[in-house]
């Protein structure tokens, strides 16, 4: 497809509804606020001496949005776990929190096993009528199973509001961050006149999500972000990767300065393809914003191409929302222009047919 302009071509290579989905985002957030706040834990929950979320894919990169967006608030150690397995230093004094959009994934019922033998507490937050959803109800442990009701594609990339805000809610319920709820609810009013502003009857011209993708397409994209952006950097690229069929990396400033900026010489093919994506931000601190400037100005000496985002919201929960709107946007137009259904993951459902076999 050449042209994001055609709002009928394009709803008809969407069968699933990702479009739908998409535009629901700020609706997903404000449901799973209001309800996620609503759980109630045991009072010894409150007590934890740390916090591990067990979560894979797009039921991680929410997660750990949401540990870089206030790592300066969260008032205990919180960490996100890749793995069948929960670090050694869980025990009775830790909470793991299984984190897992269908409520199936293999490797956080095993945390979550795994969890319960340490001896640890135990909460979740899943699609309603899962497995492991059923599993944390019958270990008698606080769980918000969400109806997802916004996002009828039901992808969990395509949903991230349910997981983002109901992670927010249990650190506010447990007290291990303040946050108001005026601030939550402006920036989902910001999030949705934002998304207004992408939809697919709005033209090109007029349009940054369909213009970034038009951008993107064919590149290799980084994406650079850096301080309370870090863990959306991680989202943008497995949407990317899931969604638009297309490879991407996060990078990190100013982790990628002590390495990175010497290997861009080779392949060759990295000046024709590579993009470097930097998403700045009024929010970052003041030696981060210089950082930005220098990186830029020594990737494109090295003959690599550079964009920049600029955020507008007016703080970072703001900006925060403000980006995944885009990010969901941009990578369901870049599906288009691939003439791919966003919604579709042969590959990974693939693999996942493979390892059951064995």
């Amino acid at each position: 497809m050449q042209n994001l302009d055609d709002v009928q071509a394009i709803k008809a290579k969407d069968p699933s509804g990702v479009l739908g989905s998409t535009g629901m985002f700020a609706d997903q957030c404000k449901q799973a606020w209001e309800e996620s706040t609503q759980v109630v834990f045991p009072e010894d929950y409150k007590n934890v001496k740390n916090v591990v979320v067990a979560g894979m894919g797009g039921s991680r990169f929410t997660p750990k949005t949401v540990g870089s967006l206030f790592r300066k608030h969260i008032t205990v150690p919180y960490e996100i776990c890749e793995d069948y397995k929960v670090p050694g230093y869980v025990n009775h004094d830790s909470l793991v929190i299984l984190s897992s959009y269908s409520g199936s994934t293999e490797e956080v019922l095993s945390a979550g096993k795994d969890a319960v033998g340490k001896g640890a507490k135990i909460a979740g937050i899943m699609h309603a009528g899962s497995s492991i959803g059923k599993w944390l109800t019958d270990q008698n442990a606080p769980v918000y199973l969400f109806d997802a009701k916004f996002n009828p594609c039901g992808q969990p990339r395509i949903g991230p509001g349910y997981l983002l805000m109901g992670h927010v809610g249990f650190l506010k319920t447990l007290g291990f961050l303040s946050v108001e709820d005026k601030d939550i609810l402006e920036a989902i009013a910001f999030a949705r006149e934002f998304g207004n502003r992408l939809k697919v009857e709005v033209l090109e011209v007029d349009n940054l999500a369909k213009q970034l993708a038009i951008f993107l397409k064919d590149k290799h994209p980084f994406i650079v972000t850096a301080e309370f952006l870090k863990g959306f950097g991680n989202a943008f690229a497995n949407q990317i990767n899931e969604t638009a069929k297309m490879i991407s990396d996060p990078r990190y400033i100013s982790e990628l300065n002590h390495h990175m900026l010497e290997g861009l010489q080779y392949p060759e093919t990295m000046h024709q393809n590579a993009i470097f994506l930097f998403f700045l931000s009024h929010c970052y601190s003041e030696a981060i914003t210089k950082r930005f400037s220098i990186t830029k100005d020594v990737v494109e000496k090295q003959r690599v191409a550079t964009k920049n985002i600029e955020l507008t919201g007016p703080n970072k929960i703001s900006q925060v929302l403000e980006a995944f709107t885009l990010s969901s946007f941009t990578t369901f137009y870049m599906a288009m222009l691939y003439d791919l259904d966003p919604v579709a993951i042969p590959w990974v459902d693939y693999f996942k047919a493979e390892l059951a076999k064995t």
